[in-house]
C-alpha cells in the first residue's frame, strides 16, 4: 500500500483489465476461484492504531468479486504485523505476529487443497 491505496501503476493494470464489454460482461469466469493475499508490516484490524485504514483489500476484493464486475469467488488471506520479528518497537506485538502467520499458512493451505480439488 503507498499513501493508503494502491500503486498507481497496480491500479493502472486493474483498469487494463477490467473493460466493460470485453472482461466484464455475463461473466465466463463467474465464481471462479481467486485467492487474494495481501501481507502488511502493521494492522488495520480492530483496535490496531489504523483501524479501518485498508483501502486495498476491499477495493480488490470489489473488483474480484461483485457480480457486475469480474465475479470471482474470492477468497483472502491477510498475515499482519510482518514488521514485528525485525522492529525492536514491535517486540511487545510478536504473539500476535505468530498468530497471524500461523493462520494465514493454515487458510492458505487450505485454501491450495480446495483448489486442487476443483482443478481436478
Amino acid at each position: 500500500m503507498y499513501n493508503l491505496t494502491m500503486p498507481s501503476v497496480f491500479k493502472a493494470w486493474l483498469d487494463q483489465i477490467v473493460v466493460v464489454g470485453r472482461t466484464v460482461r455475463p461473466a465466463p469466469a463467474a465464481g471462479r476461484p481467486a485467492v487474494l493475499i495481501s501481507a502488511r508490516g502493521g494492522s488495520y484490524g480492530p483496535e490496531a492504531p489504523y483501524h479501518g485504514f485498508d483501502y486495498v483489500v476491499p477495493t480488490l476484493e470489489a473488483i474480484l468479486g461483485r457480480a457486475e464486475l469480474l465475479s470471482l469467488d474470492v477468497a483472502t488471506v491477510v498475515p499482519e504485523l510482518t514488521l514485528a520479528p525485525h522492529t525492536a518497537s514491535m517486540a511487545p506485538l510478536l504473539p500476535k505476529h505468530a498468530a497471524s502467520m500461523a493462520e494465514a499458512h493454515d487458510r492458505a493451505r487450505y485454501l491450495a487443497t480446495a483448489l486442487t480439488k476443483v482443478a481436478a
